[in-house]
C-alpha cells in the first residue's frame, strides 16, 4: 500500500484515536517526517480539526472581552491577556495550525486517498480544510490559498479570493457527497471510530458540515455587503440544510455521551485520562510541545463586567457581592436573569464573612480586559471549567454547534422582517444552550448541596442547613422556564419553589418579548450562547462593536446592538492610539490577528511589506472584507 508521510509530532498527535495502551513504540526521529499509512493520517486532521477551534476560541474569549486575564503592564509572547501589544504578539497557534497541522497534512491526505482510490479520505480532508481555511482567513484577512504548500513564502492571496474559493469548494464539496459513485465507492477503505472519532467515517454526517461552514460564509454578508431577501433566504437555506443533516438518521453515541436535541453536531470526543487523552479546555490540558498547546489560563481568567452584569445581568454591579442564585431567604438578592451563570462559571467559595458562621460564594469580576492587579486572589472569583467541555470522562470539544446554526437562521430570519420567528428560533437555541451546560454540569457535580450559605454553589438535590432542597431537575426546569418567560423564580420558604412576574426590570434584560424583540436581543443571546467557540469575535466585528459611545448604529434604524460594550482599556498605547483625537481612541477597534512574527517574517517578508503588514499597527485596525461600512464592498467573492 502507498503510504504518505507525516509530521512526526502529527502522529503522536494522531494515536489519540486509540486508547493509551494502543500507543505505538516505533522509535522514530522526532525531527524527521515518517512514512504511515491514510488510516493513521485520518486521525491526525480530525484531531487538529477540534484544536483549531479551540485556538481560535481561546483568543477569542479574551477579544471579545467575555473574559479577562492577568498582568496590567508585562509584555509578551501571550500579550493579549496582559497589555494587548498585538504587534508584536506571538506563540498564536492559528497560522500554523492551519497551514502545517492541517494544510499540509490534508494535502498529503487527499494524494494518498486518490493514489489508493479511496474518497472518503479526501471528502473529509477537504472538509476540514476549507473549515480551517474560513477560520484562518476571518482571523488574518490576507492569507496563501493558491501558493499555500508550493513553498515557504508563498504569495498572499486577497481575502475576497479566498472567500470566492471557499465557496466554490463548498459546492463542490456538496456535489461529491451527493455523487454515489464517490461516497459508496467500492474501494473506499472501511473508517470506524478508531479513524474517526467524530462521525465514525459517516460521510452524510461530514456533509452537514459543509452546509454549515456554507451557512456561516453567507452570514459574513449581513449587515454590511449584502442583506438582501435573496441573500436572506441563501443563507436560511444553508443553515436548514445543516440542521436537516443533522438530525437525519441515528445519533452518533460516542461512548453513551450524545444528548439527542444536538443530533449529529461535530464533536471530538475525549477520554478522560491523562496527557493527551484530556480535553483542551481541562485544568489538565494536553501538552505536546511548547507551541503546541498552552495552558487556556481559565483558572486564572475572570468574566468581564460586560459579560457578567450586562450580559448574565447580575443584579448587584458589586466585586464584592456575596450570592446564590437567589438568597436563601427567598429575597431576590443575586443572579437577577440567566441561569447559564452557575453552570458556565462555578461559583467558588470566597472568604469567610465576620457575620456568617459558613464561607459565602463569590462571583466576582472585573472591569473589560483592564488586567489584574497583584491583590488578585483567584479563589475569590469563579471557577471556569464546567462540565460540557471539560469534564473529566465525557468532555468534548465542539467543531460546530447546533445553537449556532439557528442564531444563523435566525439573523437571516430578522433581517428579512420575520422578527416572530427571529425570536422564537433564539428563544429554542437560548433553552438548548442551557441545557447542554446543566446536562453536563450534573454529570460531573452529582449530588451537591444546597445550603443556607452556599445557596446555589451547585444545582444539588440535597437538603441541608434546614432550607429546603429541590430535586435539580425540578428546580432548574422551573428556573429555565422563569428566564424564558421573563419571570423570576426562587425558593422561598418552603418545600415549593416560588415564580414572581419581574416588576423591577420590565422587559429591560429580557431578550425574548416577541413583539419588542430587537436585533441587539438576538446578538447578545447569540454572544452568550457561543461562550468558548470562535463566533464572538467575528460578530462584534461584523457589527462594528456597535455600542452607546461610538455611536456606530446599524440598519435603518440604527440599533446599537452591544450598548455598554466598551473597548479594553490596556491596548498598547505607544502605538496603539499615537496621534488620534479622543473620539477616534473609542472608534478604534482590533479587527485582526498579526502574522506570525516567528513564521513570516522571517520567511516572507516580502509579502508583508507589499501588504503594509509589517510592523504596521494600521494593518490590525483594517476592517476584514465584510465588515467595512455598509455598501463600500458589493460582493465577498469579487476583487
Amino acid at each position: 500500500m502507498r503510504k504518505i508521510k507525516f509530521f512526526a509530532l502529527l502522529m503522536l498527535v494522531g494515536l489519540l484515536s486509540v486508547s493509551c495502551n494502543d500507543m505505538l513504540d516505533d522509535n522514530v526521529n522526532p525531527d524527521r517526517g515518517h512514512d504511515i499509512e491514510a488510516k493513521d493520517g485520518l486521525p491526525v486532521v480530525i484531531y487538529y480539526a477540534q484544536q483549531i477551534v479551540y485556538d481560535h476560541s481561546e483568543y477569542y474569549a479574551y477579544f471579545s472581552q467575555m473574559l479577562t486575564t492577568g498582568g496590567k503592564s508585562s509584555v509578551g509572547a501571550y500579550s493579549y491577556k496582559c497589555e494587548w501589544e498585538m504587534l508584536t504578539m506571538n506563540r498564536h497557534p492559528m497560522w500554523r495550525r492551519h497551514f502545517y497541522d492541517i494544510g499540509k497534512n490534508t494535502v498529503n491526505l487527499i494524494n494518498n486517498s486518490q493514489a489508493i482510490n479511496s474518497p472518503n479520505y479526501e471528502l473529509i480532508g477537504r472538509t476540514i480544510k476549507l473549515m480551517s481555511t474560513q477560520l484562518t482567513t476571518d482571523a488574518f484577512g490576507d492569507i496563501p490559498q493558491s501558493e499555500a504548500y508550493l513553498s515557504v513564502a508563498p504569495t498572499y492571496d486577497t481575502q475576497a479570493s479566498v472567500y470566492a474559493w471557499m465557496m466554490q469548494e463548498c459546492e463542490d464539496l456538496i456535489a461529491m457527497y451527493e455523487n454515489p459513485a464517490i461516497v459508496n465507492n467500492p474501494d473506499n477503505q472501511p473508517l470506524t471510530v478508531k479513524e474517526d472519532r467524530v462521525y465514525g467515517g459517516d460521510l452524510e454526517k461530514w456533509k452537514g458540515l459543509v452546509y454549515a461552514v456554507k451557512a456561516r460564509l453567507l452570514l459574513r454578508n449581513i449587515p454590511n455587503v449584502d442583506r438582501s431577501p435573496a441573500m436572506c433566504q441563501k443563507i436560511i437555506d444553508a443553515a436548514d440544510a445543516a440542521i436537516n443533516q443533522w438530525r437525519k438518521g441515528d445519533v452518533f453515541d460516542y461512548q453513551g455521551s450524545r444528548e439527542a436535541w444536538f443530533g449529529n453536531e461535530p464533536r471530538y470526543y475525549w477520554d478522560g485520562g491523562t496527557g493527551t487523552q484530556n480535553a483542551v479546555w481541562s485544568v489538565a490540558q494536553p501538552v505536546i510541545n511548547s507551541w503546541e498547546s498552552r495552558g487556556n489560563l481559565l483558572g486564572s481568567a475572570i468574566p468581564s463586567k460586560f459579560f457578567m452584569v450586562d450580559l448574565m445581568g447580575i443584579s448587584k454591579p458589586d466585586n464584592e457581592m456575596t450570592c446564590g442564585m437567589f438568597s436563601a431567604e427567598g429575597a431576590h438578592d443575586g443572579f437577577a436573569n440567566d441561569p447559564r451563570c452557575g453552570l458556565l462559571m462555578i461559583a467558588r467559595t470566597g472568604p469567610a464573612s465576620p457575620s456568617v458562621a459558613n464561607e459565602r460564594i463569590k462571583m466576582r469580576y472585573l472591569e473589560n480586559n483592564i488586567g489584574m492587579g497583584t491583590s488578585y486572589k483567584i479563589a475569590n472569583y469563579p471557577n471556569l471549567y464546567m462540565g460540557a467541555y471539560a469534564g473529566a470522562a465525557d468532555a468534548y470539544n465542539p467543531i460546530f454547534t447546533m445553537e449556532e446554526l439557528y442564531f444563523i437562521k435566525a439573523e437571516a430570519l430578522y433581517w428579512m422582517g420575520n422578527k416572530t420567528e427571529a425570536c422564537a428560533l433564539a428563544k429554542e437555541a437560548t433553552q438548548w444552550n442551557i441545557q447542554r451546560h446543566l446536562d453536563a454540569f450534573l454529570r460531573n457535580y452529582p449530588n451537591e448541596n444546597y445550603n443556607a450559605n452556599t445557596d446555589n454553589k451547585y444545582p444539588g438535590n440535597a437538603v441541608a442547613g434546614g432550607k429546603p432542597g429541590f430535586q435539580a431537575a425540578e428546580y432548574w426546569e422551573g428556573q429555565v422556564t422563569a428566564f424564558l418567560d421573563n419571570e423570576d423564580y426562587f425558593r422561598g420558604t418552603s418545600s415549593t419553589p416560588a415564580v414572581h412576574k419581574v416588576t423591577d426590570r420590565g422587559n429591560k434584560h429580557w431578550y425574548f418579548n416577541p413583539s419588542e424583540f430587537t436585533l441587539s436581543d438576538l446578538m447578545q443571546q447569540k454572544y452568550i450562547a457561543m461562550y468558548l467557540q470562535p463566533e464572538q469575535w467575528t460578530d462584534m466585528r461584523r457589527y462594528h462593536y456597535s455600542n452607546n459611545r461610538n455611536h456606530y448604529g446599524i440598519g435603518d434604524n440604527q440599533e446599537i446592538i452591544y450598548p455598554t460594550l466598551r473597548r479594553p482599556y490596556n491596548l498598547y498605547s505607544a502605538y496603539w492610539i499615537d496621534g488620534l483625537t479622543e473620539d477616534q481612541k473609542e472608534n478604534t477597534w482590533i479587527q485582526r490577528i498579526n502574522y506570525d512574527p516567528e513564521t513570516e517574517e522571517k520567511y516572507n517578508r516580502a509579502e508583508l511589506e507589499r501588504l503594509g503588514a509589517y510592523k504596521n499597527y494600521k494593518w490590525l485596525q483594517e476592517p476584514m472584507i465584510w465588515a467595512h461600512a455598509y455598501g463600500e464592498v458589493t460582493s465577498l467573492t469579487q476583487e
